[in-house]
């Protein structure tokens, strides 16, 4: 009778009566746990203990207490639901085999190793019509994800990627477990972490866009009196986040009106951050604070460099920033040459110049000093890593379409150090993961179905290299963050005369693989070193110190940020795509998706022209000076 079930679960799992099936799967596997038990040694002996060992005992208890069961009595119970299905259910043949479990080849699971490689798959563009499509996997940083080998109690106990799902035990254990003296031990309860298992609000990436989302929702509302928030982020050094390896410039040199007042909000966020974001101290110190942000702001202004065929577009961005409130200056070639010498104009036709609320600032003090008034107003950072989203199905039998509309209502986060994957439920979810945002929009369906889940959100990461270089003639002190037109920066570090030089990516071709995380040794003399010494003069033969990787949140179909809500999942919120720039903008957008949720729209900034709803509308949102 056992084995007659649990072919007919094997074989038809869509045609029985979902609540017929889960009383006869609760029957297969009680008495597949016993038989287990007999395996292992218990031979349904009660183990005897003394009142003052800990939880061990009492859970051996109840595994004993559970062996204990007759099979006549699971037998009866089979009986009797084989019985009713074949009453309401009708005869099937229960001598066929059962559906096999399909898994990858050898070429396939070579595939999905590798990165950068884009797996292709059919899609419905429209009705009755189907077309091959490019889609990159989600970057698994784990083993492979694909099972070798189905063990047999894969079927009773939940896996994510190969990694055992740890729920909220019983209410009986967690009772008991009360009432004992004794501390917890981790082998024996996993379930006891730091964090909780359900947030109203949890924010997906904890860097500065991250941080700045839960500073401003944290500011509205009392997280004390009942709201959670919760912010995952896998690294919590930084050490390759995007906030703190890039540069920390503020610019205001932009074409669309929006990111201008984004970054005058952003300086004037800067300008006022010991004011408003100190952490106070219990103890008695002066003033009452131990942690006064010190974003050490250099404002030299940036020196954005255009040619003859771009004059028109920087003349109308120039006129749309002075509508703004932007104090910049348009230069002439000659007035480039006189004002900084060290500079080669030819096939220069002129530059713009920030004359106030430019420069750059410590992005590593600014996001330390937010993480810190973050965790005083309440909110719970999570050290892990993301790497599943579940769906909820309201309804019993749903079609693909309804079902690909369900609410994704809880998130799989792997911790590393339990090497174990946690659920966390939540109401709101926040996506803001810099370069890894398209892989996390897949994890939530977005890229995988069918009409407005057909797109997903369209961020890759895109590595680039920054080197730090000491030239034989420096410029100077009074040098702005340069920008030329073939999408060189160079950035003045420190007062010893080393500078920051890279190469901004602006498009992304799919045929070409991305850089390694170590640059080639060639690779500065091949692709940096002509434009710097062709440009600054007095960079010739200077010498390479260091060099880091970056990957870039780059925004491969218009190239701008993506802020707002999902049309379909209105619960989930979205702010990344910002080529590098998150930082700068990432005050005023915490504000923005602060009155998006609580205000239900934008106060102060309209960010509407840059929400999801673009790319569903085939419409592009160009920034003509992106530097």
């Amino acid at each position: 009778m056992l084995a007659l079930a649990h072919r007919l679960l094997n074989q038809i799992p869509g045609t029985i009566n979902p609540n017929l099936r889960n009383k006869m799967q609760r029957i297969v596997h009680r008495t597949f746990a016993d038989k287990v038990d007999n395996k292992n040694g218990n031979n349904n002996e009660v183990a005897t203990v003394d009142s003052s060992e800990n939880s061990l005992a009492d859970n051996n208890q109840q595994k004993s207490a559970v062996a204990l069961q007759s099979d006549e009595q699971n037998k009866f119970e089979l009986s009797a639901l084989m019985d009713q299905f074949n009453e309401n259910e009708g005869k099937v043949d229960l001598m066929a085999q059962p559906a096999k479990q399909v898994l990858f080849s050898d070429e396939q699971k070579a595939l999905m190793r590798d990165i950068n490689q884009r797996i292709p798959y059919a899609c419905e563009t429209e009705p009755g019509v189907f077309c091959v499509e490019n889609s990159v996997k989600p970057l698994v940083p784990f083993p492979d994800p694909c099972f070798t080998e189905l063990k047999s109690h894969e079927i009773v106990k939940e896996y994510s990627l190969g990694w055992p799902v740890i729920r909220p035990p019983p209410i009986a254990d967690r009772i008991r477990q009360g009432f004992s003296l004794s501390k917890p031990d981790s082998r024996y309860y996993p379930y006891i972490q730091e964090f909780r298992n359900h947030y109203d609000m949890l924010i997906i990436g904890g860097g500065m866009i991250g941080s700045c989302i839960a500073n401003f929702l944290a500011e509205k509302i009392e997280v004390n009196d009942g709201y959670r928030i919760g912010i995952v982020e896998k690294d919590p050094t930084y050490r390759k986040s995007l906030s703190t390896q890039h540069l920390g410039s503020l610019r205001t040199q932009f074409s669309s009106p929006e990111l201008v007042e984004a970054a005058l909000y952003g300086s004037d966020y800067l300008r006022l951050i010991d004011y408003n974001k100190p952490t106070p101290n219990d103890q008695e110190v002066a003033g009452g604070f131990f942690n006064s942000p010190n974003v050490k702001f250099h404002p030299h202004g940036n020196l954005t460099l255009f040619t003859e065929d771009h004059r028109e577009k920087m003349e109308e961005a120039h006129d749309i920033q002075k509508r703004c409130g932007a104090q910049n200056a348009l230069l002439s070639k000659g007035n480039l040459e006189r004002r900084f010498p060290w500079l080669n104009t030819n096939d220069i036709a002129g530059g713009c110049l920030g004359l106030e609320s430019e420069g750059w600032f410590d992005s590593w003090n600014l996001l330390q000093a937010l993480i810190l008034r973050n965790k005083f107003l309440g909110v719970e950072y999570i050290h892990g890593e993301l790497m599943y989203g579940h769906r909820h199905g309201l309804v019993a039998e749903v079609d693909q379409q309804s079902e690909e509309m369900n609410r994704y209502y809880e998130a799989h986060i792997f911790v590393g150090k339990t090497k174990h994957v946690y659920p966390i439920e939540f109401s709101e979810l926040f996506i803001a993961a810099g370069s890894q945002s398209g892989n996390v929009g897949r994890m939530f369906g977005m890229g995988t179905g069918r009409g407005p889940m057909y797109m997903d959100i369209p961020v890759e990461p895109r590595r680039g290299y920054i080197f730090e270089v000491q030239p034989n003639n420096p410029p100077g002190l009074n040098f702005p963050y340069l920008s030329d037109p073939s999408g060189l920066f160079v950035k003045r570090e420190g007062l010893l005369g080393q500078y920051q030089v890279g190469i901004l990516p602006d498009t992304v071709d799919p045929n070409e693989p991305n850089l390694p995380e170590i640059a080639p040794e060639d690779y500065f003399d091949k692709e940096i070193r002509p434009l710097l010494e062709y440009r600054l003069p007095g960079f010739s033969g200077c010498t390479v110190l260091d060099h880091r990787s970056i990957d870039y949140d780059l925004n491969y179909v218009d190239g701008t940020p993506i802020i707002g809500s999902h049309p379909i999942h209105t619960h989930i919120h979205m702010a990344t795509g910002f080529n590098g720039r998150g930082s700068m903008f990432a005050p005023a957008v915490g504000r923005a998706i602060k009155e998006l949720f609580l205000d239900d729209g934008y106060t102060s900034i309209d960010f509407s022209r840059f929400s999801f709803d673009r790319f569903l509308n085939l419409k592009e949102t160009k920034e003509n000076f992106y530097a």
